[in-house]
Parts: structure tokens; C-alpha cells; sequence
């Protein structure tokens, strides 16, 4: 007689280590890394096995940075307070749905659209409840004026992070594929019948990474033209990496300090001690240096780089 033994049902799929779902401990800030990162990790740790999606946790990161500008509007001690607390988590679940989608291998290209928006809705509504607040408060007008060009510097800051640590992660890191996209590849999406037939806010946030993609493209051929080459570069191996990562590791350090994660948390900070306007300040005159200083280091290590590679075009051919 056959005996038909019990099924053992498949084990289920287990939450990566934080080491597998972060893309590069090289393009991380101390703060972010040890901080963000690790309290990201743990929330979508304990929500790995439900049914929330990491487009639901970029929702939820809009929405705890609307509720912070909403409340350094009302502008009163607690309500910066909770503005600032609010603005960091904001923060740290802007993290989180990259590190949900990477944990369950469901990275889209919506996905990342939609991140992008986030940080462009999350970054306009808490810079405009700042201004008015420092117009409501009465501080001096120099730190009111200087609002905007601090505006437009964090913009292009985080724009040549944001392509920087792309590039860099695609060159250092060969147990992983590029999961940003060339500007070609953005708009061939943006084209494509299932984004133009879907829902407006999908068509929306692919609009708006059709022109974040075109901006840092135009920012990057004006700045740095080797850099654009390097990212086209396909082939990869163990001795390119690590001369890219020996080349380029400096410059990304000093990106990495100017990127959102520091701007979150330091922009959190300064909103609970109601001190927005020493923020300004500092963003627009320390980080501004820091920035014209690490764009002439990051063009010299690209152009090195590049001249590496193509002298050794058997080892390193164009992609």
C-alpha cells in the first residue's frame, strides 16, 4: 500500500540582512547610515510579511511631511516640535520603501518615479511652511530673501548626489544591477501606452521624472561631461571597481553630506529649536562652499577615471 506522507509547506520568504538591501555603505552619511537606515530596515522588517507595499510607505512618507509643514505653519514651540519629529519620519520612510521594494525584488520604475515625487512634494510643501514661518516670526529680511537661492542649490545638491551615487554603486557594487535609468530609458517609459492609458497620478509622477531625468542630465553635461560616459560603461569587474572606488571615493563622501538624509535631519533639528533662519544660513553659505568645492574634485576624479578606463579598453569596453 502506498503511503502518501504530508506536503511540508514551502518555507516562507525571509526578510534580507540590512547589508543586502542597502545599496552602498559608500554613499551613505554617518547619520543616515547608522541612524536612518537601521530604523528603516527594522519597519519594513516587521512589515515584510504583510500587505503593505513600498508605494503605500512612500504615501505615508507624503504625508508625515505634509503634517509637518502644517504644523511649522501654526508655528507655536510644540507644534515646531512636532514638526520637526514629523519631518524625520518623513524622512526615514522615504528610506524604507527603497529598502522594501530591494527586500521583496520588486523594484519598478513607478516605484521610483513616485519616490521622486514624494521628495518634490515633501520638499516644496516644508520649505514653503519655513519661509512663512520666518515671514510670520519677523526675522531679518537678508535670511528671508536668501530662501530661494538656498532652494535652488539644495535642488542641484541633491540632483548630482542622486547621479553621482548611481554611478557609483553601478561601478562598485557587481553583485548588483543599475537600478537608476538613463534619460532615453525614462522617456521611452514616460511614452509607453501603460503609463499614458493608467491613472493621472501615475502619468504625474512619471512627468515629473521625465523632467527631474532631462534637469540632471543638463546639469551633469554642463559640469562634468566624463561623468555621463562613465555611466554607460557596461562591463564591469573586480579591477574597475576598485579603481573607481579608489578614484571617486572622496568626492562621494562629500556628496553623501549633502544629500537629502543630512538635509532631513539637520532641517528637523534646527525646525524644533525654531532656529529655521541659522539653517538657511548655513545650507546656503557652508554647504554652497562645500559644493563648488567637491564639483571641481568629483570632475577630476571622473576624468581620471575615465582615461583609465579607455587605456585599458580589453578590460573596461564602452557599453
Amino acid at each position: 500500500m502506498r503511503v502518501t506522507l504530508p506536503r511540508t509547506p514551502a518555507a516562507a520568504p525571509q526578510m534580507p540582512s540590512i547589508a543586502e538591501v542597502l545599496k552602498s555603505k559608500d554613499v551613505e552619511d554617518p547619520v543616515n547610515l547608522w541612524v536612518h537606515r537601521p530604523l528603516a530596515y527594522w519597519f519594513c522588517r516587521a512589515v515584510f510579511h504583510t500587505r503593505i507595499s513600498p508605494n503605500q510607505i512612500t504615501l505615508l512618507s507624503i504625508l508625515l511631511g505634509l503634517a509637518a509643514s502644517l504644523c511649522w505653519l501654526m508655528g507655536n514651540p510644540r507644534a515646531m516640535i512636532a514638526g520637526g519629529v514629523l519631518l524625520w519620519a518623513s524622512a526615514i520612510m522615504d528610506g524604507a520603501d527603497g529598502i522594501l521594494a530591494r527586500a521583496r525584488n520588486s523594484q519598478s520604475a513607478f516605484g521610483r518615479a513616485l519616490d521622486g515625487a514624494a521628495d518634490w512634494v515633501v520638499g516644496l510643501a516644508s520649505v514653503g511652511a519655513c519661509v512663512a514661518h520666518l515671514w510670520q516670526t519677523g526675522h531679518h529680511a537678508l535670511l528671508f530673501v536668501l530662501a530661494l537661492p538656498t532652494t535652488l542649490l539644495t535642488v542641484l545638491q541633491f540632483n548630482l548626489f542622486d547621479f553621482y551615487k548611481e554611478v557609483f554603486v553601478h561601478h562598485t557594487r557587481l553583485d548588483k544591477r543599475r537600478e537608476g535609468h538613463l534619460l532615453a530609458d525614462v522617456e521611452r517609459m514616460h511614452a509607453s501606452e501603460s503609463v499614458q492609458r493608467g491613472p493621472w497620478y501615475v502619468r504625474w509622477s512619471m512627468r515629473l521624472y521625465v523632467d527631474y531625468a532631462r534637469t540632471q542630465d543638463r546639469i551633469i553635461d554642463d559640469t562634468n561631461p566624463a561623468a555621463q560616459q562613465l555611466l554607460r560603461i557596461t562591463a564591469r569587474n573586480e579591477a574597475s571597481a576598485t579603481l573607481y572606488r579608489r578614484e571617486n571615493l572622496a568626492s562621494m563622501r562629500i556628496w553623501a553630506l549633502l544629500s537629502t538624509a543630512p538635509h532631513a535631519y539637520l532641517f528637523s533639528i534646527f525646525g524644533m529649536f525654531d532656529r529655521l533662519d541659522l539653517y538657511i544660513a548655513l545650507r546656503c553659505v557652508l554647504f554652497g562652499a562645500l559644493t563648488g568645492v567637491v564639483l571641481v574634485m568629483q570632475r577630476r576624479a571622473s576624468e581620471r577615471t575615465l582615461r583609465a578606463m579607455q587605456g585599458s579598453r580589453a578590460d573596461y569596453p564602452n557599453g
